[in-house]
């Protein structure tokens, strides 16, 4: 019987919550066993508590014998191993330390810009390098489409219906409709939650940045992984080929910051999110009258005794007319005088930053000739160090100096180095701008995806009385360029021909 038992279960050895060890445990239950018979301890588990548990604890108490041929333990005899409780620990150090080598491992792939994880949806693995993401085009079509919708300002419950609606499966009956291992399927196919479109449209991988460690595990002995924080986590760009471009992206976030919660009354309106205070800085708020819709400043309390800002009131019908009205121009300006434009935004910039990036490029050049000038001192302090001109304590002070200053004047130079490249981006941010614009002939109406295309926020002033007349100042900042004063259609025709002359004596 002993014999029988010992070839039943010999094989059954790892985790104590493996089925065997469950069906032996059971068995021990119904007195079907009397003795357990294992080579050494390590075969019968690396956990030094659960182990003791069992041979000095739960198998006596049972009246089960246990026998660990390999380190001499027999419960049953009295001269059974009595340090098994320090091979039990060794036992356990085993595998705890295989563990840290894997995370270590680990971690310097994931520093090296390789995926830890499976592909998400709209990937595959490349079978040529397993460490490697190919484009899926079939669903990340679905992916692409999923951006668009929430451009056009549907919400995430929206999105899910629309997916349902045209039967696109889900991520995990995709996958399974492929062969791929996926999590559990639900009966229906194409039921999209809306926790899993969120979870598309926050994931940075779409822009081809690999995010590694987002979790971690509390211990080797446990399997539940928490949540490791942001600041945490690894970011490696043009890790593999986005799906999604940076500046849809960052649209897409800013449209999710400021999701569009409806009144009490359930209206909603496409300006939510993008009204700013001009005093305050705090976004403005919806609300509703009986027969119109409104905004006003969201620290505004309801009076002007409370003193935390005022009201900043802008009808949602006015606004609407007044922002229409300036997007036709724009647009309209854009086609008509489009190189007038490009001339005229990287004129002005470089005007108003010529004076601050001279002087920044100046200061640049400064440092680095005084990073020279420190190592060429270090290199002198050293030697006298050497030849035995400069004492030991003498030379660390100077060289702990002149280190710490050689860090400072580092971190300068990028500061300023970062700051002189962003004048660079102008350009291609004007391009960009006028890429965009030609995806529309005209506009007829506004429509959250217009909207979030053209504009990035607007600064609403407060109402001013002039002269009897109620006035007040509202600020469209455009995306990649901001505010755009746009000249009259007779001042652009004079910077037309300016520009004409311009190119004219420069080329001659």
């Amino acid at each position: 019987m002993i014999f029988q038992c010992f070839q039943k279960y010999r094989y059954l050895t790892s985790a104590f919550d493996r089925p065997s060890f469950k069906e032996m445990s059971a068995d021990i239950e119904k007195g079907l066993v009397k003795t357990v018979i294992v080579k050494d301890l390590s075969r019968f588990g690396r956990n030094y508590i659960e182990v003791g548990s069992y041979s000095e604890i739960i198998y006596p108490e049972a009246g089960v014998r246990f026998i660990a041929i390999m380190d001499n333990v027999d419960t049953g005899s009295l001269e059974s191993n009595e340090f098994a409780a320090f091979t039990n620990l060794f036992n356990e150090w085993y595998p705890k330390s295989t563990s840290k080598k894997v995370k270590e491992v680990k971690k310097a792939k994931g520093l090296a810009g390789e995926h830890l994880g499976a592909p998400p949806y709209g990937y595959l693995r490349n079978p040529d390098d397993k460490t490697r993401w190919l484009v899926d085009e079939e669903a990340a079509a679905v992916v692409r489409r999923i951006f668009s919708l929430c451009m056009q300002g549907k919400g995430i419950s929206a999105i899910a219906d629309t997916l349902w609606g045209d039967k696109v499966l889900t991520p995990s009956a995709y996958k399974a409709s492929k062969g791929l291992a996926a999590p559990i399927v639900s009966e229906n196919p194409y039921n999209w939650e809306s926790t899993t479109v969120a979870l598309i449209l926050e994931n940075v991988a779409y822009i081809g940045v690999t995010e590694n460690f987002k979790s971690t595990r509390l211990g080797f002995k446990s399997k539940k992984r928490i949540p490791t924080a942001k600041e945490m986590r690894t970011y490696i760009e043009n890790a593999h080929t986005p799906l999604i471009d940076r500046e849809l992206w960052d649209k897409v976030q800013m449209i999710r910051a400021n999701k569009r919660r409806p009144t009490k009354n359930g209206a909603t309106s496409i300006f939510t999110g993008l009204l700013e205070c001009a005093d305050c800085g705090t976004k403005l708020s919806l609300r509703s009258s009986k027969s119109y819709l409104y905004f006003r400043c969201s620290k505004y309390k309801g009076n002007s005794r409370s003193g935390v800002c005022t009201q900043h009131y802008v009808r949602e019908d006015v606004l609407y007319q007044l922002v229409l009205k300036q997007l036709q121009h724009f647009l309209s300006y854009l086609q008509q005088f489009e190189r007038v434009f490009i001339r005229q935004q990287i004129d002005t910039t470089l005007a108003e930053r010529r004076y601050e990036l001279s002087a920044k490029q100046k200061q640049i050049e400064k440092d680095e000739k005084r990073m020279e000038e420190l190592d060429r001192l270090f290199r002198k302090i050293y030697e006298d160090n050497v030849n035995g001109k400069l004492n030991d304590e003498r030379f660390y002070k100077l060289s702990d100096g002149y280190e710490a200053e050689q860090e400072q004047l580092k971190q300068e130079i990028e500061a300023l180095k970062a700051e002189v490249s962003e004048a660079d981006t102008e350009a291609t941010n004007v391009s960009k701008l006028i890429a965009v614009t030609k995806k529309y002939t005209r506009i007829d109406e506004l429509t959250p995806e217009i909207l979030n295309t053209f504009v990035d926020k607007i600064v609403v002033h407060e109402c001013e009385k002039k002269d009897g007349k109620r006035t007040q100042d509202i600020d469209i900042y455009y995306s990649y360029v901001g505010i755009v004063d746009i000249p009259t259609d007779e001042e652009m025709r004079e910077m037309e021909r300016e520009y004409g002359k311009r190119t004219k004596r420069q080329t001659a």
